[in-house]
């Protein structure tokens, strides 16, 4: 396991990679500067995972005022998550979102990545996520 935690601004984000799994916990803030600073450093971690990366992006500790997210940012990640599953076909993502509004903004995401056929779930709490990653993931 290894665990980094990196800081843009106003956002901490704990990044914890296990095996095949990258599980990102935003702690603080999150706006759209801070996922394109995250992407970029979880996408070095996917090249090196030679297959099905799954990423879980946990977002417990945000409220709606402190999750900043455009439907602007929501498509990049979208695009972003395309290509993954286009080098990496068995890859997954998962989005834990129990704030309403949060859970909305993230349904957003979700909804667009089914149209693109990417495997995409957002889940209200960390008990949704599937045994065999729940186990393995720091909470």
């Amino acid at each position: 396991m290894k665990k980094k935690t990196l800081k843009f601004g106003e956002g901490i984000i704990e990044v914890t990679v296990i095996d095949n799994i990258i599980y990102i916990k935003a702690l603080h803030f999150f706006n759209d500067d801070i996922v394109t600073e995250t992407i970029r450093y979880i996408d070095k971690i996917i090249k090196q995972i030679p297959h099905n990366p799954i990423r879980v992006w946990d977002s417990t500790c945000l409220s709606s005022k402190t999750f900043k997210v455009t439907s602007e940012c929501i498509q990049n990640v979208v695009n972003w998550s395309q290509g993954i599953k286009s080098n990496k076909p068995g890859s997954k993502a998962f989005f834990i979102a129990p704030e309403p509004l949060i859970f909305g903004i993230s349904r957003m995401y979700e909804l667009q990545a089914s149209d693109e056929k990417m495997d995409v779930q957002v889940i209200k709490n960390i008990d949704e996520l599937p045994i065999e990653i729940r186990e393995k993931i720091p909470v």
